[in-house]
């Protein structure tokens, strides 16, 4: 049986709901016309009893045993209710528990009073002055005594204990029954949620706590973040678990063509809510509602944020008729009217594009910022997410997925589990089709058709009930859960959201592929590489990792090729930036595309933005035609403010390129911008000796065995990395100048190629470089 859909029970006979090794929930059952036969309906207090959530499978159990009555129960209080202790009451909660009729002790009950749904703990259950167990139904009876226990937070043990069974603080309670929380299907948000929990529960069941300190309850909570990292997810969880009355408004949707009559449909929304508190009003995308007045497209959306700014003020001081009546005459402490129990929740992503009036305390008295998960976090959003998906991924797995994953937000996971999961269906429907189209041509010609359709229905799930079919639906079972290789396989597909329309596709190029310059891989790698995998060295050492790093150096010499392994070997985002293609003939864009560029960095960290040919951005101050005021000038201004600016650039490295070192800003080369400024000098002789081993024999370059590494090595003194292979593709090519048939490259071929070739280094750049490094104080590695 499998739980659907959060109404009250229907019921027939007595029947006990359970998960497997936890305590159960006894209701009866009434037969429905409205689902399945493999589903039932519970309501949320039965559903915590049960320790089950919405889509848990369940197992029902008709109690054929005998049910003694109970002589006396004790209802202990989970808030506090006026009246509590008065004889009229006790005879109110008698006559609904009889009504209820069956009870566990330890299990929870529910039942209208005063206008609100009150929640009472079976404490002690007593059937012939002996103290009963957990797990034993008894029946509640007209001789049965109803003893109801007053809420007194004095006593705070079991204060804490009842609160934290029933959901209404967030505290440390048994694993299992946390499992069937609403928050545990959240993973990685547990502050932002603890945050929401504060500001929303307690003003919608216990507003009395804040008049007792003569404050005003909360009225708004605004979350904020980048798309698809939970704020509407959080919104609708909240309401469910707090059993909360709630309205759902997506900000264009109330909008009408009629005047004023988006201003009435949000007068409604909120006058529903108030009849029918506690309630919760929801608007999603709230900033396309309630934009800025200033910069209002036009005169209906300045009245809808006047209209919602008034409706938010005035909840506190609105009366709503109070259902719930007096039950002596001398009371003092229920009154005709109750103020309305209403929190305004809202989400965007865009919190700059809201109105400034709607920010300030007493509106939204909180902003939550719902941000990019990190590894933890993700690790939690997976593991919340596999808990639905059968699958043999392993905690260990999960950590590693979770640390691989950068920039992936709720969403983005599980579009990997969904897509890993397709991936397992279509492995399984293959496997099975490929060994049915193999039993079919084994078996054709030598078996009778009914031994064909016979041996086809013991292949398919649904087919006979014999062992054959026991056997392979066991296979399939087991063969039908997604692992750990599915989800890797499904992060190829899915990319990070912050990174869509910026992702390029890294050529894949390892360490191994650059030959030599075994000191300048060593320095990347512990600027970029050690941060993530050390991250405690850093902390004990007391030191902050190098936000840029700068290659510099003669053409041709692996720059580019490096910043291309840094990114593969880190498994980092890589953003791709080349210099001209930021500058704009529009006033203020060049700028703005280097804040978009930081921005993304940001959104999707760890990661990477390589400048290629950095030199074009970066350019002296005040060396343009027009003096400082240059496009170029601005942009470089952008560009410093970005790496060292008021907000701080996390868990994003800077990487350039250049072979123009001495035409860039020196404020640019500073310490705590530019941290690491490394010399990539041509390739010495073991590293030539590298490069042509790599291309030769790595591959699989056909060569005759006259060629000579070592030689060639020698001879290619001067060139640089690009040279060096350039020289292996000419002497290919002579070779097939000769024959398309030739086997292989020969001596000879290097030499023709060596004797066209023009070393593009010369003396006179070498000397540049020397001379800068001398002029700036900077060290070759």
């Amino acid at each position: 049986m499998k739980l659907l859909a959060q109404q009250s029970p229907s019921a027939r006979s007595v029947r006990a709901v359970r998960k497997a090794f936890l305590n159960g929930s006894v209701a009866i059952a009434w037969p429905s016309f409205t689902v399945s036969e493999n589903h039932i309906q519970l309501s949320s207090v039965s559903r915590l009893n049960a320790n089950v959530a919405v889509g848990d499978p369940v197992e029902i159990t008709r109690i054929e045993s005998p049910i003694h009555e109970a002589s006396q129960i004790s209802l202990t209080a989970l808030h506090s209710i006026p009246f509590v202790s008065n004889i009229l009451f006790t005879l109110f909660t008698k006559e609904i528990m009889t009504e209820i009729r069956f009870v566990i002790k330890d299990n929870y009950v529910e039942f209208p009073y005063n206008g609100r749904p009150q929640r009472f703990k079976v404490t002690g259950i007593l059937l012939d002055l002996k103290e009963q167990r957990h797990g034993s139904v008894f029946a509640v009876g007209q001789e049965t005594v109803v003893k109801v226990v007053p809420f007194t937070p004095s006593q705070s043990a079991l204060h804490k204990e009842i609160l934290e069974e029933a959901g209404a603080i967030n505290g440390d309670s048994d694993k299992e029954r946390q499992q069937s929380r609403p928050y545990d299907q959240i993973g990685g948000l547990g502050a932002q949620i603890k945050t929401v929990r504060e500001m929303v529960e307690i003003p919608l069941h216990n507003p009395e706590v804040f008049t007792q300190f003569g404050l005003r309850p909360p009225k708004g909570v605004l979350l904020y973040g980048p798309p698809g990292t939970g704020k509407t997810l959080i919104a609708r969880t909240v309401a469910a678990a707090t059993g909360a009355y709630l309205t759902v408004i997506n900000g264009p949707e109330i909008i009408s063509k009629f005047y004023g009559e988006t201003e009435a449909k949000l007068r409604a929304i909120f006058e529903l809510s108030a009849e029918n508190s506690p309630s919760i009003i929801f608007i999603d995308e709230i900033d396309a509602l309630c934009p800025k007045r200033d910069e209002a497209a036009s005169e209906m959306e300045k009245r809808v944020v006047a209209t919602l700014l008034t409706l938010m003020d005035g909840v506190s001081e609105k009366k709503i008729p109070s259902t719930a009546k007096s039950t002596t005459s001398d009371s003092k402490t229920t009154s005709e009217t109750s103020t309305p129990r209403i929190v305004v929740m809202g989400a965007t992503n865009r919190p700059n594009a809201l109105d400034e009036a709607l920010r300030r305390p007493g509106r939204f008295d909180r902003e939550v910022e719902i941000g990019i998960p990190n590894a933890n976090a993700r690790a939690e959003i997976l593991t919340a997410l596999l808990r639905k998906i059968p699958n043999t991924v392993t905690t260990t797995q999960i950590e590693h997925l979770a640390s691989i994953s950068h920039g992936y937000v709720g969403a983005d996971l599980a579009a990997v589990c969904r897509e890993a999961g397709l991936k397992t269906i279509n492995r399984v429907t293959e496997k099975h089709r490929r060994v049915l189209e193999m039993d079919i041509d084994t078996f054709q010609g030598s078996q009778t058709s009914s031994d064909l359709q016979l041996r086809f229905e013991a292949l398919t799930v649904s087919g006979s009930s014999g062992n054959d079919q026991s056997i392979c639906q066991q296979e399939q079972d087991d063969e039908l859960k997604v692992s750990a290789e599915d989800l890797r396989a499904a992060m190829t597909d899915v990319k990070p959201s912050a990174m869509r329309e910026i992702m390029i596709e890294v050529p894949k190029v390892l360490w191994s592929d650059i030959g030599g310059q075994a000191e300048i891989k060593q320095k990347l790698k512990e600027s970029v590489e050690w941060p993530l995998q050390h991250p405690d060295a850093f902390i004990r050492m007391g030191i902050r990792p190098p936000k840029g790093i700068l290659l510099y150096g003669p053409p041709g010499c692996s720059k580019t090729l490096m910043a291309k392994a840094l990114a593969t070997q880190a498994g980092l985002n890589f953003i791709a930036v080349k210099g001209p293609e930021l500058f704009s003939k529009w006033v203020g864009e060049s700028e703005k595309a280097v804040r978009e560029v930081f921005r993304k960095a940001r959104a999707a960290s760890p990661s990477i933005v390589f400048f290629d040919e950095i030199d074009a951005l970066t350019v002296k101050r005040g060396s343009g035609d027009d003096g400082g005021s240059s496009v170029a000038d601005r942009v470089l201004s952008q560009l410093l403010n970005e790496l060292d600016g008021i907000e701080p650039l996390v868990n994003v490295t800077v990487v350039a390129a250049t072979n123009r070192p001495d035409i860039m800003d020196p404020a640019l080369m500073r310490p705590g911008r530019i941290d690491r400024i490394l010399y990539v000098s041509p390739p010495d002789l073991p590293s030539r000796r590298e490069i042509l081993r790599l291309h030769i024999h790595s591959k699989k370059m056909a060569c005759d065995a006259d060629v000579d590494i070592e030689q060639l090595a020698e001879q290619t003194e001067g060139c640089s990395g690009a040279e060096v292979v350039a020289l292996c593709q000419e002497a290919a090519m002579k070779a097939m100048e000769e024959s398309l048939e030739i086997a292989c490259v020969s001596k000879r071929h290097f030499e023709q190629a060596l004797a066209g070739m023009t070393r593009r280094i010369t003396k006179e750049m070498i000397q540049f470089y020397d001379d800068f490094r001398m002029r700036s104080g900077l060290k070759s590695v």
